[in-house]
């Protein structure tokens, strides 16, 4: 059941970008120039090491806690619709998912962004770190891979072409609000055009008039085929994939494509999972304030502790 905390907060989430004054459409663009160059003012919490780091032209971030308990890795893929710029924001939640999993370290991957690198090059850019990070000498299995929104794709993309390629895949990936489907084909597509306050309609619009808008193609996959598993998950085959947790709100356009990945993974004997917010929205989880948010946390903690020694 929704709590009368989340409800009043997506209604007003509704009300605000449903309004005849905002433009969904242009969400990422909005986000991605308030994070281009922005200069960061972000220091490490007490017991945290932060460093930046390169290789092979990626840039990424490790941040190392001295109370770390565990040899797990988290290897961390913000979100952002491929545009936005590894931030403040994220490098935050990075010490939280440190807190939450025994001190783990966690690598943060600022992969490159569209539209000046186009896809699949993201999930290169991720492949890259994650084979420096076994050529360091860091055991596959202790690598927890966890991703939001796009940063959830590339979680499923990347491990889809190590699997490909005969690598050794990580021992667990956590995708938040995953987006599997560049054809943006799911029902959820429709049957959540009212209830998604970032990406859906006011209910004053009828949805007959608006599938171009919610079934809309991306700008970043307009000259790629949008059925590579590269690009797409949902296209993909899962047959000797690593454990799985899958979370979602049901007020997503999206939520269709976690409910066909996750029953494709279950065809393929993955051990997975979905988990599910009732009347939640895309990536609720980084309203950290919400209990739905605070609960998915709680599941996706008890989910990975299973595997800490």
């Amino acid at each position: 059941m929704q709590s009368l905390t989340s409800k009043i907060f997506m209604a007003t989430l509704r009300m605000i970008f449903h309004s005849p004054l905002s433009d969904s459409s242009k969400l990422s663009d909005n986000a991605a120039k308030l994070t281009k160059d922005r200069k960061s003012r972000y220091k490490p919490s007490r017991n945290y090491i932060y460093t930046k780091h390169s290789i092979e032209g990626v840039k990424y971030e490790k941040i190392i806690n001295s109370n770390c308990k565990t040899e797990k890795i988290i290897l961390m893929l913000h979100g952002g619709g491929f545009k936005i710029e590894l931030n403040d924001f994220y490098r935050k939640i990075a010490e939280k998912y440190s807190d939450m999993f025994c001190g783990a370290t966690v690598i943060n991957v600022d992969y490159g962004r569209f539209p000046e690198h186009q896809l699949p090059s993201q999930m290169y850019d991720v492949v890259k770190i994650y084979l420096h990070m076994l050529d360091e000498g860091i055991n596959n299995s202790d690598i927890v891979v966890i991703g939001d929104s796009a940063g959830a794709t590339l979680a499923t993309t990347s491990s889809l072409w190590l699997r490909d390629n005969n690598y050794p895949l990580p021992g667990h990936i956590v995708c938040f609000s995953l987006w599997a489907d560049a054809t943006s084909s799911g029902d959820s597509r429709i049957t959540n055009a009212y209830s998604d306050p970032f990406y859906g309609i006011a209910k004053r619009k009828k949805i007959e008039d608006n599938l171009h808008f919610l079934r809309r193609i991306s700008k970043y996959v307009l000259n790629v085929d949008r059925t590579d598993p590269y690009i797409s998950p949902l296209f993909g085959s899962f047959e000797k994939f690593p454990k799985v947790t899958l979370i979602c709100g049901t007020a997503e356009l999206d939520e269709s494509d976690n409910d066909r990945v996750y029953a494709k993974m279950k065809n393929a004997n993955v051990d997975v999972e979905l988990h599910k917010f009732e009347g939640m929205c895309h990536c609720f989880q980084l309203f950290s304030f919400l209990p739905e948010s605070k609960a998915a946390y709680s599941l996706v903690k008890t989910r990975i502790m299973e595997d800490i020694k």
